[in-house]
């Protein structure tokens, strides 16, 4: 099974750039523009993929500052750029939505940070044979003026490159932030076209995820905390939720894999699409994501391969490269079948 799952064209609807550098990747990076190999470092890389028994949400976000180093310069995002879409083209990902909030700092502007990911996307992605989008992320734990700008700059820049730059992202720490103060900002970004993958109910709080349901979304990230009602809005909507099972028991969101709301979505055909989240921080792949749906919930070939056309279709992509990337995925399992 394990191998049929590697070998399967696969749909990535849901990673964030940094948090999906690997740990080789991460040392590959830092060898090749900063030198660095130090015993300290491998310390770091150790901790950066390590989670304690009963880790919190909280503590995952810590983990973060140590890629942001290594990506604060245009040479090390650009770099750090390609080795993701590297890797995801490696576990046989054919196409992958990259999630990335834009930065500023001594080294970049928040415009010269999404100009650097956009020229890497443009420049290697037919070299790895993957189709790669872009969706600027907003982080909730920023001031809503750095949100404004982040969607300014996604929506003048998908004016330039439309069928890269697609949506927006909302995330960033459940803890941190007021849905409420960003609602402006997000309707402005729907109403010049622009999905919205929004992080949602990731975390128990009742009333915002009220909110961010009546308020609306392409996508749900997590949707750990909803409840009945909640999953049955999205299937009477359509919406699916981004289900990421190594991530939310690492996180500390679920208790356990038993306990993941997959399980639920499965039985009762709500929509659903299997993600990674931070592939390079949680020590995952995608194929390893489906394999661990399978060990833990008793999916069949035919069920991942359904999984996978469904998140075909719920992917920001054109009709056109939504019927070949159909193609792809129905030639390999024809291929199997013979």
């Amino acid at each position: 099974m394990l191998q049929f799952l590697r070998n399967l064209p696969k749909i990535e609807l849901h990673a964030h750039l940094n948090g999906s550098l690997n740990i080789d990747s991460i040392r590959e990076l830092a060898a090749k523009v900063y030198g660095v190999q130090t015993k300290e470092f491998s310390t770091l890389c150790e901790r950066f993929i390590k989670f304690e028994k009963g880790a919190k949400l909280d503590d995952c976000f810590e983990k973060f500052g140590f890629v942001h180093e290594l990506t604060s310069t245009k040479e090390g995002l650009e770099y750090a750029t390609e080795l993701v879409i590297r890797d995801f083209a490696k576990d046989n990902v054919i196409y992958v939505e990259l999630r990335t909030t834009p930065k500023a700092n001594g080294n970049m502007s928040r415009r010269s940070y999404l100009d650097t990911v956009l020229g890497v996307i443009k420049n290697k992605s037919d070299l790895y044979k993957i189709k790669v989008k872009l969706l600027p992320s907003i982080n909730r734990a920023e001031p809503v003026a750095v949100a404004e700008e982040t969607v300014a700059l996604a929506v003048e820049l998908a004016t330039i490159e439309p069928e890269i730059i697609v949506g927006i992202d909302f995330s960033g720490n459940p803890n941190q932030g007021n849905f409420k103060d960003f609602i402006p900002v997000l309707s402005k970004a729907r109403n010049h076209g622009l999905k919205l993958a929004m992080h949602c109910a990731e975390v128990d709080n009742p009333v915002e995820i009220r909110e961010m349901i009546r308020f609306g979304m392409s996508r749900c990230g997590h949707g750990t905390y909803l409840s009945d009602s909640g999953f049955e809005h999205m299937k009477e909507e359509n919406i699916p939720i981004e289900c990421c099972l190594t991530s939310n028991v690492k996180s500390g969101t679920v208790a356990n894999i038993g306990a993941h709301h997959l399980k639920q979505l499965m039985a009762t055909c709500a929509p659903k699409v299997l993600c990674t989240d931070d592939s390079g921080v949680f020590d995952t792949t995608l194929s390893d994501e489906f394999f661990l749906a399978t060990e833990s919930f008793g999916l069949t070939k035919s069920q991942c391969i359904a999984l996978t056309m469904e998140a075909v279709e719920h992917a920001f992509a054109t009709r056109e490269e939504k019927l070949m990337l159909k193609m792809q995925i129905y030639k390999y399992t024809r291929l199997q079948n013979k």
